[in-house]
């Protein structure tokens, strides 16, 4: 249990690193009209909080997943609950992030000083299959997610039900 309770303060501590670089992007954004400096350490840290958020919650579901394996009472953590919906949400959320940077690129206001051709080929395409791949593996973990749940369930109701039954018998 030791280890659940250190992983799941760790997800906190991430994913208040990625709420709080997220904020400091905004603010950003918002008082130079766009402009973001990403150099430097504080570059790097509003870089990063995606990266933060993401490993945050992932910590925070394995260590709910970890503690409702290993514990006697069937309560399972919002995370695990609601787990696969989440999954489906970041797959639909990187839908839109494949649509925001066609219209990007599409604009010209993403590689700007290349053709248009170049545009498509060395921004795009690479990006295409990333995200495509990235909403791909969003919808498994959701499905794997949603069937590791019902597995570990049938498991605990039917080793509960043998121990009532020894008891009885």
């Amino acid at each position: 249990m030791f280890y659940c309770t250190v992983l799941w303060l760790l997800g906190w501590l991430l994913l208040c690193l990625g709420g709080i670089g997220f904020v400091m992007l905004l603010l950003e954004s918002m008082q130079t009209g766009g402009e973001v400096n990403l150099r430097g350490v504080f570059g790097t840290f509003k870089r990063s909080y995606n990266l933060f958020f993401n490993i945050g919650l992932v910590s925070l579901g394995f260590s709910q997943l970890l503690r409702y394996l290993y514990s006697s009472d069937n309560k399972m953590g919002p995370l695990l609950r609601y787990g696969d919906k989440i999954f489906y949400i970041y797959a639909i959320i990187t839908v839109y992030q494949v649509g925001f940077e066609i219209w990007l690129v599409g604009t010209g206001r993403m590689g700007s000083n290349v053709s248009l051709d170049l545009h498509w080929l060395m921004l795009f395409l690479p990006t295409l299959l990333y995200q495509g791949a990235k909403a791909l593996i969003f919808v498994g973990l959701g499905k794997f997610v949603k069937y590791l749940i019902a597995a570990v369930k049938d498991s605990k109701q039917s080793s509960a039900l043998k121990a009532a039954v020894q008891n009885n018998g």
